[in-house]
């Protein structure tokens, strides 16, 4: 009995999901880690930069 093998583009229909989007693998636990510290690191900047705004040092409407 010979083996059906799939040529690529049944292969790609069958990755795909029903709205359109190719599956992705989650995550390694290491790279979550990494995006975890880069989104902290992003929210902190963002704090110093309003409390800046709020207290006056950064105008935002120049005079």
């Amino acid at each position: 009995m010979a083996k059906h093998r799939m040529n690529t583009d049944e292969h790609e229909l069958q990755l795909m999901r029903p709205d359109g989007h190719r599956y992705e693998a989650p995550d390694s636990e290491e790279t979550q880690s990494g995006k975890n510290y880069a989104y902290a690191a992003l929210g902190l900047l963002v704090l110093v930069l309003l409390v800046l705004i709020a207290t006056g040092t950064v105008p935002i409407f120049p005079r």
